[in-house]
């Protein structure tokens, strides 16, 4: 009997109805593939597909609109429902900045977190060139959609255009993020996968992402050669998506999967994990999942998700005469939200739009500077 899909993979929008059709072909059995949007055109013809707001839309797309998006997605309740039932897993993939994924986005993932399922999304940002509204539809997308989500990974597309030459084709440029997204959905996919030397399950994942709204860490990292999961490890380590705007570098609670060749040893696999911890963190809880693979020869992959539990908002002053020094659980210095770790003291101040470009962004990330490799 065929087994059940453990994950169900979620394209949702034009941007993560592509990104799923890119990956979809080199995933596993253990990954079903599931297609939504409101554009008809961007529904492959060959697979599981729900098209939302028929009547709304007519079978085009929301025209940049969140609010369209949202009453496409609420139109199509019932069979949305239908389709996330039974999946322990969750993982969907759009694009931020209007429309589709950032109106539907935040509601198709309540229902599959009412379904049960652990939901995990990886959302592109859009490109800084592209206007002060997309940035400001896709961060507040982005706030709305992580609440949602038991982990929610943001994947800025500035930081596709420094992983590839400046003369390299379009498709090469989005590779990157193919890479890094479909490599953790690959590992998570393999640590359910039967045959692994240190399995891993649905639970194990959702003891990691625990609660809605965590800070989420998502890293991946391929090598060969001699000690091939020590050269993975260090590219996961180094992996642009650990370490992008907003991105967090220390965790309480890790999963790491480690595949390789046959000869992968015990040794290089714990050496990987080792690292891996001793960069990201990790010590309230680490799974491990290793696996040997005859197909990967000479080869290994590591892929890293983790999350940390959601920092307490700061405590109110109680009424009565007392300030809130008297409340020893108020939280001290509460100033590292996304946008004061992004702007610093002028986190609430209007940006600074020059010549339709925000200069609050660094250069190099708004001019795509490659910046010269570590010693």
């Amino acid at each position: 009997m065929e087994r059940a899909p453990s994950i169900l993979l979620l394209g949702l929008g034009g941007a993560g109805c592509s990104m799923v059709a890119r990956l979809s072909a080199a995933l596993p059995a253990e990954v079903g593939a599931l297609f939504l949007d409101t554009d008809e055109r961007s529904l492959p013809a060959d697979a599981r597909t729900i098209q939302l707001g028929r009547q709304q839309t007519r079978g085009m797309g929301t025209g940049g609109e969140t609010g369209a998006g949202l009453a496409a997605a609420e139109s199509e309740e019932v069979a949305l429902r239908r389709a996330l039932a039974g999946a322990p897993v969750v993982v969907i993939v759009t694009g931020l900045g209007g429309g589709t994924g950032s109106g539907a986005g935040p509601f198709v993932a309540g229902l599959a977190a009412d379904s049960g399922a652990t939901v995990l999304c990886f959302a592109t940002m859009p490109f800084s060139h592209e206007g002060e509204r997309r940035q400001r539809e896709a961060d507040q997308a982005a706030t709305a959609l992580a609440a949602r989500c038991h982990g929610f990974v943001a994947v800025h597309n500035d930081l596709l255009l420094q992983q590839v030459p400046a003369d390299s084709a379009l498709p090469a440029t989005f590779a990157a993020a193919d890479a890094w997204v479909g490599g953790a959905i690959r590992g998570l996919a393999a640590a359910f996968a039967p045959g692994a030397l240190v399995p891993a399950d649905p639970a194990a994942i959702r003891s990691i992402l625990s609660t809605p709204g965590s800070p989420t860490l998502c890293a991946f990292g391929a090598g060969e050669g001699p000690r091939a999961a020590m050269t993975a490890a260090r590219a996961a380590v180094e992996c642009p998506l650990a370490h992008g705007p907003g991105a967090v570098t220390k965790v309480a609670s890790i999963f790491v999967h480690v595949s390789g060749g046959p000869e992968l040893t015990s040794t290089d696999a714990f050496d990987a994990v080792a690292m891996v911890r001793q960069k990201f963190g990790g010590n309230t809880a680490t799974v491990l999942c290793a696996r040997t693979d005859p197909g990967m020869a000479g080869r290994a992959e590591v892929s890293v998700l983790g999350a940390s539990l959601p920092e307490p908002k700061p405590a109110k002053a109680r009424k009565g005469g007392k300030g809130a020094k008297d409340d020893q659980s108020q939280t001290v210095f509460p100033f590292a939200t996304d946008d004061a770790v992004r702007r610093g003291f002028f986190g609430g101040a209007p940006l600074t739009i020059v010549d339709g470009q925000d200069i609050d962004v660094p250069t190099y990330i708004r001019r795509a500077v490659r910046l010269p490799a570590g010693p």
